[in-house]
């Protein structure tokens, strides 16, 4: 029982990610939208406003789901599982799958393939830039 708590990241960010998926259309492009005037008031921002919100968009997503790979990782890593990097990213793909069907019934909302393939992306981005930074830690000891 004591080892399920390394899982607890992963289940703190699945809620998350289960949050922001069960807002309607509207909520969650009115959030993206603050986040472009915010950005955009720091620094003149090079494209349109529907083009940078839907960078913004993928980025968080990107971003959500690479932060659960990794916590997927940190859990199995700690449960004395092996092909760490495989099975993280193997749920990541699911998750994004489960979360793509969750947002079906979501007014306003798609789910859509080629989100879950943006969201596993962000999981192997993240999980490469871990394996690089192991690999170069170990180069240099």
């Amino acid at each position: 029982m004591k080892k399920l708590r390394y899982y607890l990241p992963s289940i703190c960010i699945l809620v998350m990610i289960f949050g922001f998926s069960s807002q309607n259309g509207h909520q969650s492009g009115s959030l993206s939208d603050a986040i472009y005037y915010s950005l955009n008031a720091l620094i003149t921002l090079p494209f349109s406003k529907d083009s940078m919100v839907f960078v913004i968009r993928k980025c968080a997503h990107m971003t959500e789901f690479g932060l659960l790979a990794l916590s997927l990782y940190y859990g199995m890593a700690k449960n004395g599982h092996t092909k760490l990097f495989v099975k993280a990213l193997l749920l990541t793909f699911v998750f994004a799958c489960t979360d793509e069907f969750h947002q079906l019934f979501i007014a306003g909302r798609a789910g859509q393939f080629k989100d879950v393939l943006i969201d596993t992306t962000g999981g192997l981005l993240f999980l490469s830039l871990l394996q690089l930074i192991r690999y170069q830690k170990g180069s240099n000891s």
